[in-house]
């Protein structure tokens, strides 16, 4: 890929298979003991933002004794690392890259390919959800800047006993199937709203699972003009009709979360804990998640490990991203808390096939992420898509209040969008041409 000049990240810094993996599916070596090839990996390691946990960099240290990892991370670290890339010093060993922040990156310059020696990463595509892996990958599709160590489903948490005692399923197969038909959705909220129910937070919970978060193709042609989105707009309007939108303080809300009057919860699967033991829930064991209304599955909550080319310690830099995106002893410790990994062998752990979680009646949450993550909608975000969705809210929320014509709305935000980013959609079609 050619150099793109750094200079317009740094002005702006200024100013979405079934079921789970094969049997014969092995987490191989990675984070097994090795510890005479572990002694070899030494010096200094810094690494920014990791989501690690303090459990899980301590079995790293104790597995690679002769490295001293140092986890000093900047505010902004995924600005400050861009602004390090483009100075040519500064930059950590290894970085964690989170999805708000991926754009910045993917025409950028100065992040290790993985798919090069002495990497070689290419070997492991096959190991890997495609859509996660794909999410690492530069905006031409020809270098891999990170490997994918979470890649979250947005689901749909809800009241199974409510919905049981209003005469509609609760098996959270069934549910799903349910709700994807947009009439028998609306019909049965419509029906739980007559009872007192809510489903949503706000309309911001809906837009997550109706029109996602981008509004580029990789080749930056517009894709928020089709009929798919004129029936999402068809979604929220009709969802704000029927007021089923609870509007009220962040301690009411929770109190309608605990009190049923919010008979589902959408977010990503790691929301888990909001229900579990000693969380706000107190209807633990009602509870059970499954995939959002109309039968789109997107996601939320996406991280990558990349190793900045600047980096003084490229080989411990490489096994520190290994062990957290492929150890065994990392990802047992990271379904601790509903992250589940991309990394298909992760999914044949007696951790994660055998759990049953006790609030949401005996379900294992862990295994159904996984048979969904296949189906993900994910169209990996560029640079435009962070402006692009301030005009697309702000014309989108007016247009609700008065209650516009679907399609006359996705034209009228199209519009606005293309003339807005008239400069800025240019410049990254010359980027992808090249």
């Amino acid at each position: 890929m050619k150099r793109f000049v750094l200079l317009s990240a740094i002005a702006l810094l200024a100013i979405g298979l079934s079921g789970c993996g094969g049997k014969d599916e092995e987490l191989g070596n990675v984070g097994k003991d090795n510890p005479e090839a572990a002694k070899d990996i030494k010096g200094d390691l810094l690494v920014w933002g990791s989501s690690a946990g303090d459990t899980v960099n301590e079995l790293f240290q104790k597995k690679y004794p002769n490295v001293k990892l140092i986890l000093d991370t900047p505010s902004k670290h995924e600005d400050a690392t861009i602004v390090a890339l483009a100075a040519g010093s500064g930059a950590p060993d290894v970085v964690e890259l989170s999805q708000a922040h991926y754009w910045k990156f993917r025409t950028v310059d100065g992040l290790e390919n993985l798919l090069a020696a002495p990497y070689n990463a290419v070997d492991l595509r096959k190991d890997f959800v495609d859509g996660a892996w794909k999410m690492s990958t530069t905006l031409d599709g020809k270098k891999l800047f990170g490997i994918p160590w979470r890649y979250t489903p947005y689901v749909m948490f809800y009241r199974a006993d409510i919905f049981e005692q209003n005469g509609f399923p609760s098996d959270p197969k069934e549910v799903g199937k349910y709700v994807s038909d947009p009439e028998q959705f609306f019909s049965m909220a419509m029906k739980m709203r007559s009872k007192g129910h809510y489903f949503f937070r706000s309309l911001g919970n809906m837009s997550t699972f109706t029109v996602g978060d981008t509004f580029f193709n990789s080749k930056m042609e517009y894709i928020r003009n089709t009929e798919s989105y004129v029936k999402s707009l068809d979604y929220l309007k009709r969802a704000n009709q029927l007021q089923l939108v609870f509007s009220g303080t962040k301690e009411e809300t929770d109190q309608a979360v605990n009190n049923g009057r919010l008979v589902a919860y959408f977010g990503g699967l790691y929301r888990v804990s909001t229900f579990q033991d000693g969380s706000k829930s107190e209807a633990y064991g009602k509870w059970k998640v499954t995939t959002t209304p109309f039968g789109q599955v997107y996601g939320q909550g996406y991280g990558t490990y990349s190793i900045p080319s600047q980096s003084k310690n490229k080989e411990a830099a490489w096994e520190y991203i290994k062990f957290i995106t492929m150890g065994e002893e990392a990802l047992k410790e990271n379904l601790k808390t509903a992250q589940i990994s991309p990394y298909r062998p992760s999914w044949n752990l007696p951790e994660f096939k055998d759990t049953k979680d006790p609030a949401f009646g005996g379900q294992n949450t862990l295994a159904f992420g996984a048979s969904i993550m296949d189906g993900m909608k994910y169209e990996p975000m560029v640079k435009a898509d962070d402006s692009a969705s301030d005009v697309w809210d702000e014309i989108v929320d007016e247009g609700l209040k008065k209650n516009m014509d679907s399609r006359a709305l996705m034209q009228q935000a199209q519009e606005a969008i293309e003339k807005k980013l008239a400069a800025e959609i240019a410049e990254m079609k010359k980027f992808v041409a090249k």
